[in-house]
């Protein structure tokens, strides 16, 4: 492929994503996307038929990324050969999301912007159904029986429920939350999410307010 349809494909997403900053999505115009990607209208409909096609190849590109970022941290997951306990699902998380995180954090702004205020309302459910895909995938290696054995029951539900939005939640925020949480913490609360309960998850938060207020008394 030709490295400039390539460029000048990326400007054109570019351009809707920092147009994204300051518009609605209802409310982008391609003369909008246009004038931010720096291209005329002809180029963009050289590549596009309108502004739905472009976010619908923006999505898809970070849609198929995710599912391979995810399919490549299934692996350590599957070697185990046994139900992981909560120590080495924690373990686990400092490794089993490595791709997935550097994936989100190379595409960061990307994400932000679409999981905005202004950004696409149905692209946290096209995530949440990558989530459950992957989710899906993972059972025989967390219960260690075949996926579908019990699938009506509502506990299953449940877990599946929290499990998806525990991660997916947690990639979001971070994705939101430029600069401010590290890619470790990431990882940290990738892991404390599939082994905490909420209640534990409390404790552990004011068990770190404590720390905080106590440093800063010293201060």
């Amino acid at each position: 492929m030709d490295i400039r349809t390539i460029t000048t494909e990326e400007r054109i997403k570019e351009g809707l994503l920092n147009l994204l900053e300051k518009k609605k999505l209802e409310k982008c115009s391609v003369s909008d996307i246009v004038e931010y990607a720096e291209v005329s209208k002809r180029t963009f409909y050289t590549y596009y038929k309108d502004k739905h096609d472009l976010l619908n190849a923006i999505e898809t590109q970070l849609i198929e990324g995710l599912k391979r970022s995810l399919a490549q941290d299934r692996e350590p997951l599957a070697q185990l050969g046994h139900i992981p306990d909560a120590e080495e699902i924690n373990q686990l998380a400092d490794v089993a999301f490595n791709n997935t995180i550097a994936f989100c954090n190379q595409n960061k702004g990307a994400f932000s912007k679409l999981l905005s205020s202004n950004g696409d309302m149905y692209f946290y459910q096209k995530i949440i159904k990558v989530g459950t895909h992957e989710f899906n995938q993972r059972f025989p290696y967390l219960f260690q029986e075949k996926e579908g054995v019990l699938n009506d029951s509502l506990t299953l539900k449940f877990i599946r429920n929290v499990y998806v939005h525990g991660i997916i939640d947690i990639l979001v925020l971070w994705s939101g939350n430029d600069g401010l949480i590290g890619t470790q913490d990431v990882k940290r609360l990738l892991g404390l999410t599939q082994t905490k309960s909420p209640l534990e998850l409390v404790n552990l938060y004011k068990l770190e307010l404590k720390l905080y207020h106590n440093e800063h008394q010293l201060l």
